[in-house]
């Protein structure tokens, strides 16, 4: 092989010389000194460029290729330079030509490397196309058989590049429209944006339908654009899929349009047919759902119809803003009032607002929505609903079901032999696809599920999917399903140790040190809201300091600051709830401005609460500061918003509950937390739980707090953890 190789050097050190005229020895010209110095300070830049101190370039791991790259670029090199100088056929201007070429060249090697936009190893490539270039442009021929011959990037260094000597040569306008082609070939995907400067191009028109059938929903947006050039190349396209598109995104409602592209592209609607519901938001809410199921059954068969994606986006942003704001905003209301909107929608109409509102549903809203489903239900079966919808997203919404307590009742509500089924194809297939999502939400529902049958179903079905994955050294899927297994076992069993078998930090317990952060000092965030439920939550929170020996109170015009008096140190800040129903915010402001306060003193929060309606709590996870360590979600459905919380703090411990938030459960629980920081203690899950499951023992009381998860018991954000540290390792 490596004697392969050194030939092929060989040939290329024999173009260079020969593609030059007869040579003679003679000095260099004083007015060309400066260009070969250049030209050396490039051959030493790419013997540097690997990061490595030696005179070797290490472009790849074969060794025989990187020895023939380190002779190119300083013999090999060296041999173009001095042919170059030495020939009595070429002027001063050529020769500067040419040598300028030449540094040109390596300057734009070292940077395509750098910049990883072109492979290292291709420079033997880039030095024999320079030379075959050089040499036509001697005779007077044509760069285009070159430009043809040889790859994009390395055309792309030497025709394109604003430094390019080439730029005058015969056919060099032919060869910059071949490279373009060449470009659209390899990123299909970048042909709309850089086809504005290209659309007087032979194939201008082809390009123009390949990328509407390649990315319909980028091709809309350029579609809309008609005063651009490009536009206006869409514009004159007879292509019908174009057409289509462009017929939609220059109409003044093609965005509702849009969804349905496929629809009419098979002439099952008509611009007139969509156009007659528009103005009903109910009736084109009805519509999108039933074209939604309808492309899931089409999915099922591997028929993705156009703009797939579309119809749930628009189905999602119109359940958000016509159905789940309304009765979120009404939660004060009697449920004739709140639920009035929903009279219209049938059971899949609903089924769809709850899998499509899992980010903004509130719990009430979620129960309001999940029971009438059930009462309208004909058959009152669940996998009929299920079957009705094509089972599409069912996953997620028997995650939601098991948050939200509901997941047992609809398990009831079909035959044993069906809810078998369904709970079997719910652990399966978590591994296909690149995200995690169905592998979280099956982590988070085991934790809620209550009937061991059903939990004994989903240990089945994950032990199966593990040793399958094992058997075929599916490396990804076995993670997946180890991962599972473990944190599932970790859960019926308190002696495994998850932090240790699993390689993440310490899941049950929180070291003091890390608490106190190197300042002596553990330091709170609480985040209050200036509605009546907040200003009330302040007011009984503030119960556990106000008249305590153990405690100071200081109050300013937007917080409030609680020093500890005895014990370790601890220190307490929280936003005062100023009445929000006055305008301007000004909670929001009392927020941002105890934000700045604790950056200006350097402080940094270990411990960040939430307290208020679960619709403030997007509020407190956006301002949330990444030195937290511990983050109390005190909300409705906190539960629900782990993966948000995880982005800013990937090993916090939260604390949340599944449905209702409230304040006789969260005050014990910061009590707890307070009593072992003043005495120094880690905080010890296990334990601080077991305490406080003592104080809850019976009734309202008892259920209130079992739906309240601590951080050890949050297996969705467990498995997040040990997925990351796991393909980390796997990655390296």
């Amino acid at each position: 092989m490596r004697h392969v190789i050194l030939s092929l050097f060989a040939m290329l050190v024999f173009q260079a010389v020969s593609a030059l005229p007869d040579t003679g020895r003679a000095s260099i010209d004083i007015r060309r000194v400066k260009l070969h110095e250049d030209i050396d300070f490039w051959q030493q830049k790419i013997l540097e460029t690997d990061g490595r101190k030696d005179d070797l370039v290490f472009a790849v791991r074969d060794e025989d290729i990187n020895l023939l790259i380190t002779d190119l670029v300083t013999r090999g090199v060296n041999m173009v330079q001095d042919s170059i100088e030495q020939s009595k056929k070429l002027d001063h201007r050529l020769k500067v030509k040419y040598l300028t070429g030449l540094q040109h060249m390596l300057k734009n090697y070292v940077s395509g490397w750098q910049n990883r936009s072109f492979p290292p190893e291709k420079v033997i490539i880039l030095y024999s196309q320079y030379m075959e270039m050089m040499d036509a442009d001697l005779k007077g021929e044509s760069m285009l058989p070159i430009t043809e011959k040889y790859p994009y990037e390395t055309g792309e260094l030497l025709i394109n590049s604003p430094n390019g000597i080439f730029f005058d040569a015969k056919g060099i306008k032919e060869s910059k429209v071949e490279l373009y082609r060449k470009y659209c070939a390899i990123h299909p995907r970048r042909i709309l944006p850089s086809l504005e400067g290209y659309t007087d191009v032979p194939f201008a028109d082809s390009l123009v339908r390949f990328a509407a059938h390649q990315d319909p929903n980028l091709f809309y947006d350029y579609a809309a654009a008609t005063r651009t050039r490009v536009g206006q190349l869409i514009a004159k396209n007879d292509d019908p899929l174009v057409k289509a598109i462009r017929q939609m995104a220059t109409s003044k409602s093609g965005r509702l349009y849009y969804p349905f592209l496929d629809e009419v592209m098979n002439g099952r609607q008509t611009l007139e047919s969509i156009n007659s519901v528009m103005t009903d938001s109910v009736k084109y809410y009805k519509l999108l759902v039933r074209t939604q199921i309808d492309y899931s059954q089409r999915l099922h068969r591997r028929d993705t119809a156009l703009a797939y994606n579309e119809i749930t986006r628009m189905l999602q942003r119109k359940a958000h803003e016509v159905f789940i704001n309304e009765i979120n905003a009404l939660h004060d209301e009697s449920d004739a009032v709140r639920f009035k909107i929903l009279d219209p929608l049938g059971p899949k109409e609903l089924y769809y607002l709850i899998v499509l509102g899992e980010d903004v549903i509130y719990t009430s809203s979620y129960k309001g929505v999940y029971n009438r489903m059930m009462e309208r239900l004909t058959t009152p079966s669940g996998d009929t609903l299920l079957m009705s919808v094509q089972f599409d997203r069912f996953k997620k919404f028997i995650k939601m079901a098991a948050g939200y307590n509901k997941l047992d009742a609809f398990l009831a509500s079909m035959p044993d032999s069906n809810a078998q089924r369904l709970m079997v194809a719910f652990a399966r297939g978590l591994d296909k696809g690149g995200a995690l999502e169905e592998a979280v939400d099956v982590a988070d529902s085991y934790g809620s599920i209550n009937t061991p049958a059903v939990k004994a179903i989903i240990d089945r079905e994950v032990a199966n999917s593990l040793d399958q994955s094992q058997r075929s050294g599916n490396k990804r899927s076995t993670v997946i399903y180890d991962i599972l297994q473990t944190i599932f076992l970790s859960s019926k069993d308190s002696t495994i140790n998850l932090s240790q078998k699993l390689g993440i930090p310490p899941v049950y317990t929180v070291d003091y040190a890390s608490l106190a952060a190197g300042s002596g000092k553990v330091s709170q965030l609480v985040f209050f809201y200036g509605d009546k439920d907040g200003i009330d939550s302040y007011a009984n929170f503030m119960s556990m300091f106000n008249n305590n020996a153990d405690w100071k109170v200081t109050k300013s015009k937007e917080w409030v600051e609680i020093h500890s008096v005895k014990g370790k140190s601890v220190e307490i800040y929280a936003n005062l709830p100023l009445d929000n129903s006055k305008g301007d915010d000004p909670d929001a402001k009392a927020q941002e401005h105890l934000l700045a306060f604790l950056e200006q003193k350097k402080i940094k929060p270990t411990i960040v609460i939430h307290r208020g309606h679960s619709y403030h709590v997007k509020y407190t996870i956006k301002q949330l500061p990444p030195s937290a360590r511990i983050v109390i979600l005190g909300s409705c459905g906190g539960f629900h918003n782990l993966d948000d919380v995880l982005k800013t703090c990937p090993d916090a411990h939260i604390i949340s509950s599944k449905e209702v938030g409230t304040r006789t459960v969260n005050e014990p629980i910061l009590k707890h937390i307070n009593e072992d920081l003043k005495a120094g203690r880690s905080i010890d899950w296990i334990h601080t739980w077991k305490d406080l499951s003592a104080q809850f023992t019976a009734g309202e009381a008892k259920e209130r707090f079992d739906n309240y998860i601590p951080p050890h018991k949050n297996l969705g954000a467990l498995f997040i953890k040990a997925y990351t540290k796991a393909i980390g390792e796997e990655e390296e």
